[in-house]
């Protein structure tokens, strides 16, 4: 496995995702001579199967946190004060 340094991979950024694609390359990334991450080539069909469980969680969290956001409202929303008037009172000014 190749060791490329941060700045030469971003000189050379393109020819190295080539050999990547296509002769699937693999390299050590290195930041000031210790090593940060690795780059390696991916089976589309899996890395694609990831990609779609990653969305499903991330709008599952995001509706969390509307939830959560909801729930804080409702808590401290003042008594006797309806939202359609909020909302009338906001379009007339």
């Amino acid at each position: 496995m190749a060791v490329i340094g941060v700045r030469e991979l971003r000189e050379q950024a393109t020819e190295v995702l080539r050999k990547v694609r296509e002769e699937k390359a693999e390299y050590i990334i290195t930041h000031q001579g210790r090593p940060v991450a690795m780059l390696l080539p991916v089976d589309e069909q899996a890395i694609e199967a990831v990609m779609l469980q990653a969305g499903k969680r991330s709008v599952s969290g995001g509706w969390d946190v509307y939830q959560r956001l909801a729930d804080m409202l409702r808590q401290t929303w003042p008594s006797g004060h309806k939202t359609q008037r909020l909302l009338d009172d906001i379009r007339q000014e």
